[in-house]
């Protein structure tokens, strides 16, 4: 017993320091588990801030592509998009 050092035989800060690792790595709730929720739920955030956008400009689409007339918005859409073109009229495709 006399070669453990003071800090050692303190059952008090034994426990505090047991305590600390048990919460730490072990326990349901530890912090490595927290981070890993709090990473997941960020990019499940970012996730549905994208694919609200991405609705948005389908539901723009789809109003643009329901009227019945050529308006000049589906017709840029047509042109743009879907590379078609008019009679007499070549579409050079440049990346």
């Amino acid at each position: 017993m006399k070669k453990i050092p003071n800090w050692l035989k303190n059952r008090y800060l034994l426990s505090a320091i047991i305590f600390t690792i048990w919460m730490t790595f072990f326990d349901t709730s530890s912090l490595l588990v927290k981070y890993q929720k709090n990473k997941e739920i960020k990019k499940l955030e970012n996730d549905v801030h994208f694919y609200q956008n991405e609705i948005k400009k389908d539901q723009n689409l789809i109003k643009i592509l329901s009227s019945d007339s050529l308006t000049p918005e589906l017709e840029k859409y047509l042109r743009e998009e879907i590379f078609l073109s008019k009679k007499n009229e070549e579409i050079f495709i440049i990346n």
